[in-house]
């Protein structure tokens, strides 16, 4: 198939440029003005941003905890991805013990997603404590095209400090990035059971059982880690301004980190646990205060955060209604679709972003940093034809009922968004337009990352 692209504002990482865009096959084979193919299928773009296939770089699909399983599987995730601009998505490949075979873990993940996924795959691989030492395996799984590891320093899986700095020292030499969920694991546990002896368990006090101190205390000690190792390392789902400065003044120092937060944390607070939706806007960390979400938009604008994505781990309100206290009920909310137009509606329009920078955090700088570029996140002739034409004039509100999440609901019901995918197109197949989503299931692919030199 060749489709050309005529007449719109193609938005690159540096620019915005008025231009056509050429599609043959899978690829983009030309990107300027006034083209001209013959036999060509041509679609208008006028007036209208032409933006690379944004990447959803942190999405749980398909994933059980205890006897739960997430809402959202590997099709249903995807095709809401594919309706919100999202042409590709990175997983998780995560080991059922610290004993499991972590090719054996890859193998199941790619299993369960095989025949299923709408749009493009990469995946993560979860470590879990004494597996950070079995470096074949390691090499193996970078090879396969799995570049990053995920490491906690919560939770059952979590690994002690000392533990993550030996997997920064493997991964450093293996050319991956270790990705850390940051928040100091007795810090937690202290502040839950004050609250559990005080009776106070209902989701409400969600925030407080995880106090913003706990994750500055986590980011501040991997990256005093990260100083002595010469190692780099990655924060996803940043929640609080602490936490970002602590980020910050380290890049200032010439630390090679990177920073992730999502939308749920610039834009929602803890106030949402004083409702009666407490339980749907229940995630790890929480949310937090409104200066929170005012230093995390000035981080993002400044270059601290080289991402932004969404979490997305989808429960249904019959999945979260079964939970009665803020450390039983499912924690997790859907965003894929959402992200693309709250970050150009909130972000851009709010002038806290340009377009290009918006381009970067959604797409270009995901593809970088996971081993992606320039198949993905870049409109450059030779790469993937992965495309998103954007109206900046549609307006649409967000409500429970007009999204494609097997969730059912949006935290976001009521945000009123000025700018929205109008369609998006997955190596050169259009799988969604005005509406309508028009791929299918197995239409996506897993793209292995490369491994840094």
């Amino acid at each position: 198939m060749t489709l050309l692209i005529k007449g719109g504002w193609l938005v690159h990482e540096d620019r915005v440029e008025r231009g056509d865009l050429l599609i043959e096959g899978e690829l983009i084979s030309a990107v300027g003005l006034g083209l001209k193919v013959s036999g060509a299928e041509v679609m208008d773009a006028t007036g209208k941003y032409v933006l690379p296939g944004i990447i959803d770089a942190h999405v749980h699909y398909q994933m059980p905890i205890g006897d739960l399983l997430t809402a959202d599987d590997f099709y249903t995730g995807t095709r809401a991805a594919a309706c919100g601009g999202v042409t590709t998505v990175i997983d998780y490949a995560e080991p059922s013990g610290p004993e499991d075979s972590l090719k054996e873990a890859i193998d199941r993940r790619l299993a369960e997603a095989e025949g299923q996924v709408a749009v493009d795959l990469a995946l993560h691989l979860v470590l879990f404590p004494g597996q950070e030492e079995d470096k074949e395996s390691l090499r193996e799984a970078v090879e396969r095209g799995l570049v990053s590891f995920k490491v906690f320093t919560t939770y059952n899986q979590r690994m002690s400090y000392e533990t993550i700095g030996r997997c920064l020292a493997q991964a450093r030499e293996l050319g991956a990035l270790v990705t850390i969920h940051a928040e100091d694991h007795d810090m937690v546990t202290a502040a839950r059971q004050e609250l559990i002896d005080a009776g106070l368990t209902s989701p409400r006090y969600h925030a407080r059982s995880r106090p913003a101190q706990a994750e500055a205390e986590a980011v501040g000690r991997i990256l005093e880690m990260v100083r002595s190792l010469r190692a780099r390392a990655y924060f996803v789902h940043i929640s609080s301004g602490e936490a970002a400065e602590l980020i910050a003044s380290a890049q200032a120092k010439g630390l090679e980190v990177y920073g992730e937060t999502c939308p749920h944390y610039l834009l929602l607070t803890e106030e949402a646990y004083a409702t009666e939706r407490a339980a749907l806007n229940l995630m790890c960390p929480p949310l937090r205060k409104k200066d929170d979400n005012l230093r995390l938009w000035q981080a993002l604008c400044r270059g601290v955060f080289q991402v932004v994505a969404t979490d997305h781990c989808s429960y249904t309100p019959e999945q979260k209604a079964a939970g009665t206290a803020f450390f039983d009920t499912p924690a997790g909310i859907p965003g894929t679709e959402t992200l693309l137009p709250l970050i150009y509606s909130y972000g851009v329009r709010e002038g806290w972003l340009t377009l290009p920078q918006m381009v970067q955090v959604l797409a270009g700088n995901p593809a970088r940093l996971f081993g992606l570029y320039p198949r993905k996140g870049c409109l450059k002739p030779g790469s993937d034809a992965d495309v998103v034409i954007f109206n900046p004039r549609q307006e649409v509100t967000l409500d429970d009922g007009n999204l494609h999440s097997a969730a059912g609901y949006t935290p976001f019901a009521g945000f009123r968004v000025r700018g929205y995918p109008e369609t998006t197109i997955l190596r050169g197949q259009v799988v969604y337009h005005e509406g309508r989503f028009l791929g299918s299931k197995g239409q996506g692919r897993f793209i292995p990352g490369k491994a840094r030199a």
